[in-house]
């Protein structure tokens, strides 16, 4: 069904673009929605999930500069330096200087924060291999994919 349509919003044919950017963010608004309530029993969003992500992938051992964290997941530096400030208070990241730098602040995961993506990841995996294998066959998967990743590519 045509979004416009169940919106009740008028159609015309020089609407597709309308409508492909408003399945695109119906479609992001579902996955977000879908994955913060499996979170939600974890005490985490998406947003510091992935924060914690990055940090202990990304970071390794040795951390990630917050500023270089905050481009990669396209966060301002005043949400990531919130949500880094919550998941500090919790105990899953912890700041230090940079040897040799004390102005950057590098992120690291402590082993709270490890132990916690480890018993989250089976479980997120499980979500999200349910939620995406219920609506596209592999074909629908790769098209897909190939048609976001030229999207993303594009410079705007």
């Amino acid at each position: 069904m045509n979004i416009f349509h169940e919106l009740g919003i008028r159609e015309s044919k020089d609407r597709i673009n309308e409508e492909v950017m408003y399945n695109i963010a119906r479609a992001y608004t579902l996955i977000d929605s879908y994955i913060n309530n499996f979170l939600e029993a974890y005490n985490l969003s998406a947003a510091k999930f992935n924060i914690l992500l990055m940090v202990k992938h990304v970071g390794k051992n040795q951390g990630i500069p917050q500023q270089e964290l905050s481009k990669l997941l396209l966060v301002t530096t005043s949400n990531m330096t919130r949500m880094i400030d919550k998941l500090e208070k919790d105990e899953y990241v912890e700041r230090a200087h940079q040897d040799g730098d004390r102005r950057v602040r590098l992120i690291k995961i402590t082993k709270k924060g490890s132990d916690l993506l480890d018993a989250i990841w089976p479980h997120y995996k499980e979500k999200v291999d349910k939620l995406i294998e219920s609506q596209f066959n592999k074909s629908d998967k790769t098209h897909l994919n190939k048609l976001l990743e030229k999207f993303i590519k594009k410079d705007i």
